[in-house]
């Protein structure tokens, strides 16, 4: 009896490392993760942020800024949240959507109702579903750069901003925009 009380000895022993062991762990664990937070900007300094602001509080001409024309189709819903994403993206001067479902009012209603916008939007609906419809003069174009995306394809703001810095520097260049990530 006298050897099963030892030999839970050391279970007990190794029980307690055990649990020690896992105490650093979660120590060091802390530390890293917030000595991580430490590095990381400050809402203060993050130069998007400023970015966007200083463009809004500007008046956009049509130089130093772009129209985006969406073709649509259909997804009234996801529409919505494209519009809603694009409201954020400095030096965007209009969105222009090309409204193609034949017969069904835009939701221009509904759009506006969601409440002001910094970026105007206009819908264009067309007479008939065509791809080519993007392609038209549109009398609301006001600036020299024009992109144009599908309904189903989310840019992130970083990347539209690179995309028009470059264009910026090549004016008179076509830049194509490759996106490989659709919804």
């Amino acid at each position: 009896m006298r050897c099963c009380h030892i030999c839970k000895l050391p279970g007990r022993v190794m029980g307690i490392r055990v649990l020690r062991f896992s105490l650093v762990v979660v120590l060091v664990l802390l530390l890293v993760a917030g000595a991580l937070t430490t590095l990381l900007p400050n809402v203060r300094e993050d130069k998007m942020l400023m970015l966007r602001r200083e463009i809004k509080s500007q008046s956009k001409s049509s130089l130093d800024s772009f129209t985006l024309v969406m073709q649509t189709y259909n997804r009234t819903d996801l529409l919505l949240r494209l519009l809603n994403h694009y409201q954020a993206v400095p030096h965007l001067h209009k969105v222009i959507v090309v409204w193609n479902n034949v017969g069904e009012k835009a939701p221009e209603e509904l759009w506006t109702s969601l409440g002001p916008h910094p970026v105007p939007v206009i819908f264009k609906p067309q007479a008939t579903n065509r791809m080519r419809n993007r392609l038209q003069v549109f009398p609301e174009l006001e600036t020299n750069a024009v992109l144009m995306v599908d309904d189903d394809m989310l840019i992130s703001a970083q990347d539209l901003v690179f995309a028009f810095s470059v264009w910026q520097k090549a004016r008179f260049d076509f830049i194509r925009y490759l996106q490989l990530w659709r919804f």
